[in-house]
């Protein structure tokens, strides 16, 4: 079952401070042992970079596969679950700063084949509610559609076009507006962008995204990595072992709106980078929605740090990888720690390797 892990987030407006200076390598490679080998886990990476994509720093520590000897590498790819959202939500962003959408469009609006079949409490639901999980929609797809999906020799955008019309010919399980965590809503969003993918010449989704918004050639695609390291979980006996690289090894294929990229940690921070900038989709994004009162934006939660400032964070993982961003603007800094297994001790380490590190950076400024 996909699992994401939230953490809260605030907006903001202020000028960036320049260049940081880079950590002491060393060092970094030492906490890194250190936080490993004090939880246990089997493979542990983190990356830090600036406002201009520069890394500051980054390192990894452990194995690729539990006791294999075979250590991860600076360029491995990491899954990065839920952290796809914010991805998803810049794709149709950007598909708007091209006139190849809007915000506000209802779902009949972004789903029109499907509008004469939808139970009419949908017909007000829009992209931005789909985005900031206040939809009305369950948070997944349900048990069933997790054991049988990989299974679907569908592709992928029928499969989401099935769930969605499923979904939406009923009634919402929840209310619209109230916030649930809604992975199925990611997928829906994803849905009405293989529609907009197809218009534009791209098969689906998956392509449009892999085509249009990240850089070609720095290691990002959808599922698990292809090569290097695998998500970890517990046998029967509680040990944990590699899942390998196949279907078993992350959740279904057509969850991928909601949740399987991975991406190797230099590239993913320096793509995160622009979310410092201060260009007129971003403050869209990661504005709270629907208003100041909420702490959650369009993939993004906000909160604010007694001395580090306005956070904007979010993590996720499959059950078998775990990854953790972090953005502070007032710092000028993207943090990523990720690891190769879940587990509630891990996150907890995970998010204090992030503070010390940006402490670490701020007192050294």
């Amino acid at each position: 079952m996909f699992r994401a892990v939230i953490l809260c987030v605030m907006l903001t407006a202020m000028a960036l401070p320049s260049g940081a200076a880079p950590l002491e390598a060393d060092q970094l490679q030492q906490r890194l042992e250190t936080v490993r080998e004090e939880t246990g886990m089997v493979a542990l990476g983190a990356v830090v970079a600036d406002a201009d994509g520069n890394i500051l720093g980054l390192a990894v520590a452990g194995e690729r596969v539990k006791g294999s000897g075979d250590a991860v590498q600076p360029g491995d790819a990491w899954h990065i679950g839920s952290n796809t959202k914010m991805l998803t939500a810049l794709l149709y962003g950007r598909l708007v700063e091209q006139g190849e959408a809007s915000w506000g469009a209802t779902l009949p609006e972004l789903l029109p084949d499907l509008a004469d079949e939808m139970d009419p409490a949908w017909n007000d639901v829009t992209i931005e509610q789909l985005l900031s999980h206040r939809s009305g929609l369950a948070a997944n797809p349900g048990m069933m559609w997790f054991l049988t999906s990989r299974a679907s020799r569908d592709p992928v955008e029928t499969q989401r076009t099935i769930l969605a019309k499923g979904f939406l010919s009923k009634p919402p399980d929840g209310e619209t507006g109230t916030f649930t965590y809604s992975n199925l809503g990611y997928m829906i969003a994803g849905t009405a962008i293989d529609r907009i993918a197809v218009r534009l010449g791209y098969k689906n989704y998956e392509a449009l995204f892999l085509s249009t918004l990240v850089p070609d050639g720095e290691g990002w695609g959808f599922g698990p990595p292809k090569e290097g390291i695998e998500g970890h979980v517990k046998n029967l006996f509680g040990r944990l072992r590699g899942q390998g690289k196949g279907l078993e090894a992350d959740n279904p294929p057509a969850l991928a709106p909601a949740g399987t990229l991975h991406v190797p940690l230099a590239a993913h921070a320096r793509f995160l980078s622009q979310f410092l900038r201060p260009e007129a989709i971003y403050g869209k994004l990661m504005t709270p929605y629907p208003d100041s009162t909420s702490d959650y934006a369009f993939g993004w939660a906000v909160g604010q740090h007694d001395t580090l400032g306005r956070y904007y964070r979010h993590a996720g993982s499959n059950t078998m990888w775990l990854s953790h961003v972090t953005l502070l603007p007032e710092q000028g800094l993207v943090i990523i720690v990720n690891t190769n297994q879940h587990s509630e001790k891990a996150g907890e380490a995970m998010y204090a390797l992030a503070v010390e590190l940006a402490e670490d950076l701020r007192a050294a400024d």
